[in-house]
């Protein structure tokens, strides 16, 4: 069976395709690769996250890159992908390899390999390690093996990533507006890897915090360890229940967010990635652009529009929003998926800078989420309601609902004009009043996404319907 990387690494189901064995492969071939670029002498840090069997997979890989001479450092407990992100950067090392699988099912593993930058690896990296795992690779090394073994190993060293990470987000933050404004919240780590980082750096500050499901649960409480949905319903009750201002989630590596209202509602995270840009550009006075998807809300371009400030689009995958932050012209880089990145750190996702970045703007405002929102409305002049629907394929219509998305795009659309489309990254319809619809198949799964925004519930509902006959009457 074929290894192969998508927008963060391989990702595969426990114990079928995700086994010791090619867990061992694959650390081969990145070592390979950082041999051939010339950072294996840097060493790699070599992490996991909180599912099933991550930190034994974490260990089998630092034995392989160990028995190819490639030093390791291996964090001391399960870390968030933006505090690794950081040591790799600030410890000048050759990359990190990461044993997550984000924010997936339980039954799900995965391998993220970061380069120098700390950043998800792009598309040229991912391509020269899968074209190393179709040689003859020598995987040096058996079966699983244990900590206390690795450390005997003079190459190998243990480390923690909290500490550094935690005094980053201290230079980052305004720190001061959280003591001067003590806020109650609600903290849900989900069963992940924020807890001890999230939570403590809000407590820190003055914060009154109540925390939920800070423990290791390789089922993630029989959920999707995603920050929105279902997963978030606790935090839900817990926001109404001890009268908090706020809820904050972080998916299973803390690179996604989620934010639950005072009244204990999710908060979309195009509202969140607007309120964020509006508070750090205008309150925080922050210089740049703002990148975003393509499949992102418009309520940004029209605060940017209001700041003067520079839209850069991209396909959808936080690697293409990171180079505008890394170029340095765009302050965040932000997409509907509930990933932010930001100008000055490190570049991927951080959902705990971003969590944090929103009690800081409760704190300086004195206003709740839902207050701040319609003051972003106010700004730019409507509302902005989006939805998002992944419309499953049967084997029979997936070649022709693909062959209609690629063929001639509608003059009309749900009633109205269609005034442009975008290809940036599937076909996105551009519509004469305002609104827009998003059609992206999935490169993984037999579905269409449908992304849509409107300026009231009706007209989104009327573009729901209308995607809808114009994917499937008359394809079968």
């Amino acid at each position: 069976m074929a290894i192969s990387f998508g927008t963060s690494g391989w990702r595969a189901l426990i114990a079928d395709e995700f086994t010791f064995a090619n867990v061992r492969r694959v650390a081969a071939a990145v070592a390979r690769f950082l041999v051939e670029t010339g950072d294996a002498a840097k060493g790699v840090l070599v992490s996991y996250d909180t599912r099933f069997l991550a930190d034994s997979f974490a260990w089998c890989a630092a034995d392989e890159f160990l028995r190819h001479g490639v030093g390791v450092r291996l964090t001391d407990r399960d870390a968030p992908t933006p505090a690794i992100a950081h040591a790799v950067v600030t410890g000048g090392l050759g990359g990190a390899v990461n044993l997550t699988a984000s924010h997936n099912p339980p039954r799900y593993c995965g391998l993220k390999f970061s380069p120098a930058t700390g950043a998800a690896a792009p598309t040229e990296v991912t391509d020269r390690i899968e074209e190393i795992l179709k040689m003859e690779i020598e995987v040096r090394g058996e079966g699983p093996v244990e900590r206390e073994d690795l450390l005997e190993n003079p190459g190998c060293a243990l480390v923690s990533v909290k500490e550094p990470y935690l005094a980053r987000l201290e230079e980052i933050v305004d720190t001061q507006a959280l003591e001067a404004n003590p806020l109650k919240i609600v903290v849900d780590c989900l069963y992940g890897t924020c807890r001890g980082y999230l939570p403590e750096f809000l407590l820190d500050h003055g914060c009154e915090v109540k925390v939920l499901h800070a423990y290791r649960d390789a089922f993630f409480g029989g959920h999707t360890p995603e920050p929105s949905g279902p997963s978030l319903e606790e935090l839900s009750q817990a926001v109404r229940d001890s009268d908090a201002v706020v809820g904050l989630a972080c998916d299973g590596d803390a690179d996604r967010f989620g934010v639950v209202d005072s009244f204990g509602h999710y908060v979309n995270s195009n509202m969140v990635l607007a309120l964020v840009f509006w508070h750090l550009a205008r309150h925080r006075g922050w210089e740049g652009g703002v990148a975003r998807s393509v499949a992102t809300t418009h309520l940004v371009d029209a605060l940017a529009k209001k700041l003067g400030r520079k839209v850069f689009q991209t396909p959808v995958g936080i690697k293409h929003l990171a180079e505008w932050v890394q170029k340095g012209e765009a302050l965040l880089g932000g997409e509907e998926s509930s990933g932010i990145c930001f100008r000055d750190h490190v570049l991927d996702k951080d959902g705990i800078l971003a969590c944090a970045i929103v009690a800081e703007a409760l704190a300086r405002s004195g206003r709740s989420v839902r207050q701040l929102i319609e003051d972003l409305y106010v700004e730019a002049g409507r509302r902005y309601l989006d939805g998002r629907l992944n419309l499953r394929l049967t084997e029979e219509l997936a070649p022709l609902v693909r062959e209609r998305l690629a063929g001639e795009p509608p003059k009309t659309f749900a009633g109205v004009a269609v005034v442009g489309t975008d290809r940036t990254d599937g076909l996105k319809l551009l519509l004469a009043d305002d609104c827009w619809v998003m059609l992206r198949p999935s490169g993984t799964e037999p579905v269409v996404r449908m992304y849509a925004e409107a300026h009231d519930e009706g007209r989104l509902d009327e573009l729901v319907t209308a995607t809808r006959e114009y994917l499937f009457e008359g394809a079968g």
